[in-house]
């Protein structure tokens, strides 16, 4: 487990300041609920940018209006560096739209790393709605990339991943040229150049929209698709896989 079962106190988190940075495009059903979960924090963040991907509905206006800066974005990968540039805070927790972290959620994450003394970190999640089925997959989905990551073939999400800033910038930052799955590839070289987990702790919720939109079993199929190929061809480089598009179940 990765929460401490003692009689000792636990360690402090870190004292070094926070950014989130969250990739954005036409989020304005989501994002609100989002930053509210950041803001109702323990430890709330110090700084939240919005990197948004020319978003056409109120996704700019609700961001500002949440106290957030907003910076132009594009495919994940490039709205996560572009969110991260020029950063002076200690540690960068690239976030989703659609995650929602629970109060202790940061704090939680933060003495994780503390504890394991972690350059960088993912964590377990769970899906905001679905059937039981569902719910197991995506248990299932989060084991796996658990146990993986422990055996030496790192995994994350890309809607929670935390990050030192000096870690960020020592990989140099996210591949742009990964068109799907870049978070996957970030975890592989943050876990070569530093010290890197997928925790069981803290638990965060994210949507199950890509699966309602596309269907179960063909939103399985196409992660799995995506995970053979980078296990056998290497990191998606060309347009293979549908992965960003716009509107609110993307």
């Amino acid at each position: 487990m990765d929460h401490l079962h003692s009689t000792h106190p636990p360690p402090a988190p870190p004292n070094g300041a926070l950014r989130v940075v969250i990739p954005a495009l036409n989020e304005e059903r989501f994002l609100p609920a989002t930053i509210a979960a950041l803001r109702n924090q323990t430890r709330p963040p110090d700084r939240i940018v919005i990197a948004d991907a020319g978003s056409t509905d109120r996704t700019a206006g609700l961001a500002r209006a949440g106290g957030c800066q907003v910076v132009p974005g594009g495919l994940p990968g490039v709205g996560r560096n572009r969110g991260a540039r020029n950063a002076t805070e200690e540690w960068i927790l690239f976030l989703d739209a659609d995650v929602l972290v629970p109060p202790g959620g940061l704090e939680d994450a933060l003495r994780v790393a503390a504890r394991r003394r972690l350059d960088a970190l993912s964590c377990w999640f769970v899906p905001d709605a679905g059937n039981l089925p569902f719910r197991f997959s995506q248990w299932l989905s989060a084991l796996y990339l658990w146990l993986s990551t422990r055996v030496g073939w790192p995994h994350s999400i890309g809607g929670f991943l935390l990050v030192r800033r000096a870690l960020h910038e020592a990989v140099g930052g996210f591949d742009e040229t990964v068109l799907v799955a870049e978070d996957q590839d970030y975890a592989r070289r943050l876990a070569r150049a530093g010290r890197y987990t997928f925790a069981r702790w803290p638990r965060v919720v994210i949507s199950s929209r890509r699966f309602r939109a596309e269907g179960f079993l063909r939103a399985s199929w196409r992660w799995i698709a995506i995970e053979i190929h980078r296990i056998f061809l290497g990191e998606i480089r060309q347009p293979r896989f549908r992965y960003f598009r716009a509107g609110p179940e993307s």
